[in-house]
């Protein structure tokens, strides 16, 4: 079989990593939160469901080499960054501007499982989880002389990984939201508490910079 020959360490350090790059806060968990929030826990599933077919579509991508490919081409990254930075920024200023809809609660709907897909295209931090799983943990996975069935299963694997793994982390950033919506429907608790997360938000897109 083709896990046979696969170390236990290579394993170990990519779960670590899926949980700690899940966990953390980011521009996923931080949307999360605010949509259970807004909307309850059971509106976030289409969102969270979104969020982990994009990262596995990105993962995929990675692993065929199709983003090594594309951020092979001269500025493609930078405007990558740029453009997903942009957005990410947007929606922290919609978050935190005093007549900003979502201050108002004027926002109809939550994310859809597709605008959640679309999202991760847009998220610096998807974007680096799926790069580094593909490129730093994905070889270790590889038996020497691996071919391109075990290339694509073993991608696979990487991508069910952050399912198994970053489905529950990101699960409970929505769970708090929730467990805070019937606090933030009095007085100006919701404006401020999207204040805050729109802060944050920004504050963690900015961070990406870095990354």
């Amino acid at each position: 079989m083709l896990l046979e020959p696969f170390a236990f360490a290579p394993w170990v350090a990519l779960g670590l990593f899926t949980f700690t790059t899940s966990i953390t806060p980011g521009p996923n968990n931080l949307m999360l939160t605010v949509t259970g929030a807004q909307f309850g826990l059971r509106a976030t599933v289409p969102a969270m469901a979104g969020i982990l077919g994009g990262m596995s579509l990105l993962i995929g991508l990675s692993g065929a080499g199709v983003v090594a490919l594309l951020l092979a081409v001269p500025g493609l990254e930078t405007m990558l960054r740029a453009l997903g930075l942009g957005y990410l920024l947007w929606l922290a200023w919609k978050l935190c501007a005093p007549d900003a809809r979502l201050n108002q609660r004027e926002i109809h709907r939550p994310l859809t499982m597709i605008e959640a897909i679309l999202f991760q295209f847009a998220n610096p931090k998807a974007w680096m989880m799926a790069v580094t799983a593909a490129t730093t943990f994905l070889p270790g996975l590889l038996p020497v002389g691996a071919g391109a069935g075990d290339q694509a299963v073993a991608t696979l694997a990487v991508a069910l990984c952050f399912v198994l793994i970053g489905g529950p982390c990101i699960a409970c950033w929505a769970i708090l939201g929730a467990a805070l919506q019937r606090q933030l429907q009095q007085g100006s608790r919701l404006r401020q508490f999207n204040t805050v997360m729109g802060f944050l938000l920004a504050v963690t897109a900015l961070g990406m910079l870095w990354v």
